[in-house]
């Protein structure tokens, strides 16, 4: 059965020396050009077969073999290898081996037995035989196959050293904010060309996968549009806050001006169809939907299953919930947890579909208004947190952009040490360089593209980018299933389904960051470590925030 994977490219965070990077390029550089030299030897065995192959199809034109030759057959002898012939002027017979057999020029040649004749002057007795051709094209498969399999062994080596260290990150980066202020600009000018394109590349995937599946999948669409989201999302951008040109180069926050100018007309709107008045009450839980962690890996386990399961297990928890965590240090001071889901769209939720342009503002105190913005500060308000504790914030999608706003505007109110969000546009949250953050993103999930730009690559902020691919099939060899080659690669998507599906889901953030982590990156080891140590002690209590909306 069919699964899904992801491998994980590392950018920012702990970037090494100068010189530690080239010497780390050198190592790179020198097993990519091993396996490749490998793998040209793997293509010069494989010839050799061919050119084996076709010797042994010409075996049959021997003069001798054929009995086309002068003197064919002569002195041949019962089941023997030897003839007596007239000896070509020239030894173009391929395909067989002609050996001098017992002869002499002018004499006479054989012995006892070995079926000889007499050989008069200008004739030789030989012994013609075949190369043992099947023996000699399998070894030069199993060579060509050994060379394949050192060379692209050498060649993935090289590859997870440079996804490990980052080695070329910060051109691949600068890379992606050219290609983005380009496409910026075309867009821009050009917007009914460009939309009409993304529209067509939408089509296009959904009518690929209505082949392939028998349905159009959103997801494939997505993927098909993917290298170019940022890009057109930011020209867009431009047009509705009227960036200029010139402006549009120096800045990167379109999106978000857009998205501010949007909102001072949605968010009344909002109001009057939901109510701006918010409720925010502690509830109780049947479940330990969200238990102790030590890590990042462990606290998005905890978010999924908040997000995600708290029906399902039957939990008593209800949508628009978050969590608050205590965690009491040995010096007796406390540190906090704040793990926050995402969008769920109900129509008296503050974490609704509206609240995301608000969000979204160039804006402080219009971000500060959106209600899930309030809910979650409210909790952390009743939940008792001061303003001199360590916090960290947890949020995917909708609840990672709450997280990054309140790292950026509510800094003098508490202290937030290290933020993660999962598959959130966060890239232009001023968030001050004290807080730390992790994010992890999918490359083709629109939603961490809505920000229309590149996260920042700092030594305080860690992106870890994730491509979905299908997973290989599985190889067995005696009703054994044998492990990949190189496990490294690639991280599987836990309870994927077997058709594509859209790569928003939490797992899949979660698969991103087990593969980052499998790689040995100092980047994201160096965060982990921080983030431990915000949270460090022991989980003394776990409170449930559960918010309303109401006129």
């Amino acid at each position: 059965m069919m699964g899904w994977q992801v491998t994980s490219y590392v950018y920012g965070g702990h970037q090494l020396a100068p010189a530690t990077l080239e010497d780390y390029r050198r190592v790179a550089t020198a097993l990519d050009d091993a396996g490749g030299r490998l793998i040209a030897h793997g293509i010069a065995w494989r010839q050799a077969a061919m050119d084996l192959a076709r010797d042994r199809a010409s075996v049959p034109l021997c003069p001798v073999l054929s009995g086309s030759g002068a003197g064919a057959g002569a002195g041949l002898g019962a089941g023997s290898g030897t003839v007596t012939t007239s000896f070509p002027a020239s030894n173009a017979i391929t395909g067989c081996i002609a050996a001098p057999y017992g002869t002499r020029a002018g004499g006479t040649a054989g012995s006892a037995g070995t079926g000889g004749a007499a050989a008069t002057a200008g004739q030789m007795t030989v012994m013609h035989g075949s190369l043992p051709y099947e023996r000699l094209i399998a070894l030069c498969g199993e060579n060509a196959r050994n060379c394949d399999a050192d060379g692209f062994q050498l060649r993935r080596m090289a590859e997870l050293l440079v996804r490990a260290h980052s080695l070329y990150s910060e051109a691949e980066w600068k890379a992606r904010e050219a290609f983005n202020e380009v496409g910026q600009a075309v867009t821009k000018s050009a917007p009914g060309y460009t939309s009409l394109g993304m529209l067509g590349l939408i089509l296009g995937g959904l009518g690929a996968s209505w082949i392939a599946e028998g349905k159009p999948k959103p997801a494939a669409a997505s993927q098909m549009t993917a290298p170019l989201q940022e890009a057109y999302l930011s020209g867009i951008g431009a047009l509705i806050s009227g960036t200029t040109y010139i402006k549009g180069i120096f800045s990167k926050d379109e999106v978000n001006q857009a998205a501010g100018s949007i909102s001072k007309y949605s968010g009344p709107v909002k109001d009057l169809a939901q109510g701006n008045t918010l409720t925010v009450r502690r509830v109780r839980s049947t479940v330990d939907m969200v238990g102790p962690s030590t890590s990042v890996a462990e606290s998005l386990e905890n978010l999924r299953r908040l997000g995600e399961e708290k029906y399902k297990l039957g939990s008593g928890l209800r949508y628009a919930t978050i969590a608050v965590q205590r965690y009491e240090r040995e010096d007796g001071t406390n540190a906090w947890l704040v793990t926050i889901p995402g969008t769920d769209g109900h129509a008296d939720s503050p974490f609704g579909w509206e609240q995301n342009v608000e969000l979204m503002s160039d804006d402080a105190e219009q971000r500060k208004r959106a209600d899930s913005a309030r809910m979650v500060v409210e909790a952390m308000r009743k939940a008792g947190i001061r303003s001199d504790e360590p916090v960290a914030l947890i949020g995917h999608s909708q609840g990672g952009i709450v997280a990054a706003q309140i790292a950026a505007d509510q800094s003098d109110a508490y202290n937030i040490c290290h933020v993660v969000t999962a598959g959130s546009p966060v890239a232009n949250h001023p968030i001050p360089e004290k807080t730390w953050v992790t994010s992890i993103e999918i490359e083709d999930e629109l939603v961490a593209a809505l920000d229309g730009a590149q996260n920042p690559e700092t030594e305080h902020w860690l992106t870890i980018r994730g491509t979905v691919t299908p997973t290989p099939p599985q190889v067995v060899e005696d009703g054994v299933i044998i492990p990949p080659s190189n496990p490294y690669a690639a991280s599987p998507v836990t309870n994927a389904l077997e058709s594509q599906e859209l790569s928003h889901w939490l797992k899949y953030h979660q698969a991103a960051y087990q593969n980052a982590s499998d790689l040995g990156s100092q980047a994201v080891d160096k965060h982990e470590r921080h983030f431990a140590g915000v949270i460090s002690g022991n989980l003394r209590e776990t409170l449930y925030y559960e918010g309303r909306m109401s006129r």
